[in-house]
């Protein structure tokens, strides 16, 4: 460890502040030991170009290392379209009440008018059964996560028990449920 800290030293490389704890890993009987393994190393002349920049620990539901962010400024997004979403396939049943939908919408017209508005009205059923089925897929996943964060705090504190050990568990399973109905989002 000394080698590599004369060669940061050597080289002149600055190691940005980390923001969100200290350590990025954690391992041993019963997650016991805890270091700081993972970082970002710039020159000073690239944070010359690049000022705001900060590293920041993200949360990790899976692994032993921490995830670490280099942040250096938000995009901004305006309004999403409308999408059909893949994991709204999953639900039993999901072809039958599109059918059942479609069938309910009575619109007079000529035929380009009435599919335009039946599709209108489809689009709204279609958003409030997903904030109903799936609710806010973000935020779910967001909560979860805001829990297994949780539990890693407590454990770096202290021996997680047997139960908090089994809560922390469930946690992370509830986490890769949202995770993986967010990949099929």
């Amino acid at each position: 460890m000394r080698r590599f800290a004369h060669i940061i030293d050597d080289l002149g490389l600055v190691d940005l502040p980390l923001q969100g704890g200290v350590f990025t890993w954690s391992g041993g009987l019963n997650n016991q030991s805890w270091a700081r393994l993972d970082r970002f190393l710039v020159s000073p002349s690239w944070l010359d170009q690049f000022s705001g920049v900060i590293q920041r620990r993200l949360s990790r539901p899976v692994s032993d290392h921490f995830p670490i962010l280099l942040e250096g400024g938000g995009l901004r997004r305006g309004l999403s379209p409308f999408r059909f979403e893949n994991m709204w396939l999953k639900v039993e049943g999901f072809l039958d009440l599109i059918r059942n939908w479609w069938g309910e919408i009575e619109v007079r017209g000529t035929a380009s008018y009435r599919l335009a508005t039946k599709m209108k009205e489809l689009k709204q059923k279609l958003k409030a059964w997903n904030r109903e089925v799936f609710g806010n897929l973000e935020g779910n996943k967001s909560a979860a996560l805001q829990q297994v964060d949780y539990w890693d705090r407590v454990e770096s504190e202290r021996r997680l028990s047997l139960e908090e050990t089994k809560l922390k568990k469930e946690v992370k399973e509830s986490y890769k449920k949202w995770v993986i109905l967010e990949e099929s989002h």
